[in-house]
């Protein structure tokens, strides 16, 4: 049985940050990330979308290759097709991520981490102070033992179950999504577009992301108990036929994202969750690249510190989830208290709302307006969203 110090599953954003962060911390360890897939950032199950300073901690985006396009304005569509646009000073980025993630796996490499492709994880126990984990790749079944295993293996995490640890989400807080790259529409390559209403997507958004001038990622999410019956698919299919008829679609994508607050314990002795497999995204709006990358950071510098240490029991690597807790962990709480307060919004609302914020000069716009228009009508949700406002007001 072939030994290392880290064992990382998953070769996402967040499974590629933190082998390169446990390869630096590490002064030499032996560090192995190993991806199912048979290439690392394909295929793409999201819609790519990613704020600019949250990215510039890891990499600088201007004149990337790997960034698709540079957004300046954000397109809220309330369910009667009033757009309300708002200018978005610092600016977001469409990432390619056929071309963002490798980037990444170079920098673990550059780092010292050793990548595997096409190879899956199928069994992990205890073995003494270690792990053992059964890995099937080209050449066959190996056992692999490590003093720390990562797993950011995604929504449905086996590693996190292998370990003892309740990672089920209910279903109040799982939206069903599916997304196709359509070609051939007409609208701002400068902007998202964010579509709401309970005939678009119910308890959820339909998104525009421009990938160039006339083509898109466009997608949608809906709670499944909320889907009448019909597949995400089925919305989508809807939502683009009425939309962009004219458009062609040359790829597709569907799954399950997490809207929930992270997983209570995210930590057993000798194993840490990161990302989707720790429920480590937005509430609010689903994105989980950057929170899944700044995960990543904390649990690959404290395995190698546990590592040196000579401890990685679970009280040792509970650094890493307090870690967490401080830095985003307790913020998506809040957001997860206001999408559930936005749930209760019915369609009218948002059509006086997308009027109401209409009437506001376009430069003094901001997210900060549109929502304090929103508490003028709900006030209860004051204590909620002030903090996170207040500077945008």
């Amino acid at each position: 049985m072939r030994s290392v110090a880290v064992l990382v599953v998953g070769g996402g954003p967040g499974g590629l940050v933190a082998a390169r962060c446990a390869s630096e911390e590490g002064g030499g360890l032996d560090v192995l990330l190993v991806e199912r897939d048979r290439a690392i950032g394909v295929p793409v199950r999201c819609a790519e979308g990613v704020g600019g300073p949250g990215l510039r901690e890891f990499l600088e985006p201007r004149g990337a290759g790997w960034v698709s396009r540079e957004i300046h304005r954000i397109v809220f569509v309330a369910p009667d097709d009033t757009e309300t646009v708002l200018e978005t000073p610092e600016p977001p980025y469409i990432l390619d991520r056929s071309r963002f993630e490798p980037v990444l796996a170079d920098a673990a490499r550059r780092a010292g981490a050793e990548l595997r492709i096409s190879t899956e994880v199928t069994g992990l126990r205890r073995a003494g102070d270690r792990w053992a984990a059964t890995v099937r790749g080209p050449h066959g079944d190996e056992e692999i033992g490590a003093r720390v295993v990562i797993g950011a293996d995604g929504v449905e995490s086996m590693v996190g179950r292998w370990a003892g640890l309740d990672t089920r989400v209910p279903s109040r807080d799982m939206e069903s999504c599916a997304q196709y790259v359509v070609s051939n529409i007409a609208f701002d390559p400068d902007a998202i577009y964010l579509h709401f209403g309970a005939t678009i997507a119910p308890h959820g958004y339909a998104w525009v992301f421009p990938k160039g001038v006339g083509v898109a990622n466009v997608g949608l999410g809906i709670v499944a108990l909320h889907g009448q019956g019909r597949t995400a698919r089925d919305w989508l299919d809807a939502y683009v036929a009425q939309r962009y008829p004219e458009g062609a679609i040359s790829a597709g994508t569907v799954g399950g994202v997490i809207v929930a607050t992270t997983a209570k314990r995210i930590v057993a002795d000798g194993v840490m969750l990161v990302g989707d497999a720790a429920h480590q995204v937005n509430p609010l709006s689903g994105g989980g690249i950057i929170t899944a990358m700044k995960a990543g950071r904390i649990a690959g510098r404290v395995a190698a510190h546990a590592i040196q240490d000579g401890d990685t029991s679970a009280a040792r690597l509970e650094r890493y989830h307090a870690e967490w807790m401080a830095l985003l962990g307790e913020d998506h709480r809040l957001y997860y208290r206001i999408k559930e307060a936005l749930n209760t919004f019915d369609d009218a609302f948002f059509n006086a709302l997308a009027r109401t914020v209409n009437g506001i000069p376009p430069a003094k716009r901001s997210l900060g307006r549109v929502f304090a228009q929103a508490l003028v009508r709900h006030p209860s949700l004051l204590p909620l969203a002030g903090r996170l406002f207040v500077e945008a007001l």
